[in-house]
Order: C-alpha cells, then structure tokens, then sequence
C-alpha cells in the first residue's frame, strides 16, 4: 500500500513537470546583462527597468600600472505563470578586469554612482508595468507602460534563435540618435521585458546596445505560485510626475556635490 501510494505521487510530480514543460505557461527565464565599462567611461547607461536603474561611471583609473576592468556582469530573473511575471535581479555585480580575473584587477580603483536601488518589475497580461523600488529611504509603487521608449521601432524580418525559441528583431531609435536592438518571442505565454521602455511583442529575451548586452541565458519550465508574481501591496503610489520631480532633484544634489551614493571598490 505503502508504495503504490508514493508511486502515486511520483507519477503525479512528473505529470504535473510534464504538463508545465508542454505548454510552458510558468517557469523562470534567466539573463545574463553584461556591461561595456570603458565605453561608458564618463557616460550613462541606463539600467535594468523602466524608468531607472541609472549607472554613472564617476572615474575609472589603473593604480600601479594595472589594467582598467572591461565589463560588470549581473543576473537576472523572469519568474511567471499564467496570472503574471515578476522581473527582478538574482546575482550581485561581477566585475572582470584584463588580466586580473574576476574582481578589482590587482590594485584597481574604481568608483560608481547608482541612481536608484535594484528594482522589481511586475507584469500582467495588460500593458501595464508596475515598478517596486526605494526612493529617498521609502518603497514606492510606480506605474508605466511596456514598451514606452520604443515608439521609434523598426521591424525586422531577422530572425535569432535565443535559449530555444524564434525571436525577432526590431531597432529602436531614440532621441539621440543611439540605437536600441530588440529580440522578442511570442512563442511564451506573457508580455514582459528586463527593460520595460523596450518592447514591442510578447516576452523579450534580448536586447543589445553599444554599451550593453542582456540576453536569456536558459529558461526553466516549472510551477511559480502566484504569490510569487503578485504585485505587492507594500509601498506608496506615485505618479510619473512624482517620480521626475525626485530624479531632478537627486540630480541637483549630486551637481551640488551632495547627497551621492557611491560603491567604491578598491584595493
């Protein structure tokens, strides 16, 4: 009784895995965003998520003749299911200098500003993206729209084949003349991107710059409770409005020498 009982039960773990892999309504895309340093050596790039995430390389500098690092690596995740997706970062930054292997390149000196806290990305089957980050020490609900900054989107009938699944290609143009690629699937059952402003269709596993490069490592294919994706409650609303307002003035802080946030890796 004892093992037609628990062979039961392990024919209904593998269906239920089985169920979930055919028709890949729920699981966790994997991305790796690996970020050009020296190109952005006294520039901006903006980070992972719709509104934010600004990275400012303050100074890059070699001490004892060492070599300037060439890339930060993070990780990130996709969790959904069918009721939603939640975007959110994984690993902590890797930094890789030439030479010197992972970490600070042997008596590397390098300073960073960061914008704004790691955020989280919520997602439904509308166009709607909610924002969950802390802005001046309070967690704060901010509202978008998937696909906001990619109005300027040229089509493509390229084609890439991205951890198994079609994608296609569309360039976003921005107001500066820079370019954006896109790669994005509809081949999965939801609407998301690690970058919100830049969307078109479906689910996006790619997205590349001159600066930048984020793309789907692996999906895995297994139950998300929908705990796991539901937008939270915690946190004060605020408008876009709200939110510029605070950006221009953490800006005029940081051009008034004040109030910056820092990581300082050094050795």
């Amino acid at each position: 009784m004892t093992k037609q009982f628990f062979g039961i039960i392990a024919f209904c773990t593998l269906l239920s895995s089985y169920v979930f892999s055919q028709q890949k309504t729920a699981g966790v895309i994997y991305y790796d965003q690996v970020i050009d340093l020296k190109s952005m050596a006294g520039g901006q790039q903006q980070g992972a998520g719709g509104n934010g995430g600004e990275v400012r390389v303050m100074t890059f500098g070699g001490l004892n003749g060492s070599a300037m690092p060439e890339k930060i690596t993070n990780k990130f995740e996709i969790a959904f299911n069918p009721t939603g997706a939640k975007f959110q970062k994984s690993v902590a930054e890797d930094i890789t200098a030439p030479g010197g292997g992972e970490g600070t390149g042997g008596g590397m000196r390098m300073m960073m500003r960061f914008g704004g806290s790691d955020r989280e990305l919520y997602f439904n089957a509308s166009d709607k993206v909610i924002e969950s980050f802390e802005l001046n020490s309070e967690e704060v609900l901010l509202e978008s729209v998937l696909g906001s900054g990619s109005k300027e989107a040229e089509l493509s009938t390229e084609t890439k084949k991205i951890s198994g699944f079609d994608c296609k290609k569309a360039v976003v143009s921005g107001r500066n003349g820079s370019q954006t690629i896109i790669w994005y699937t509809t081949d999965l059952a939801l609407k998301a991107s690690p970058m919100a402003n830049f969307w078109i269709a479906g689910v996006v596993l790619g997205i590349e710059t001159d600066r930048m490069k984020f793309y789907a490592t692996s999906i895995e294919f297994t139950k998300i409770k929908d705990s796991e994706v539901a937008t939270p409650k915690k946190g004060k609303t605020i408008t876009q409005e709200d939110y510029q307002k605070a950006m221009e003035e953490m800006r005029a802080k940081f051009r008034n020498g004040g109030g910056e946030r820092q990581i300082r890796i050094q050795q």
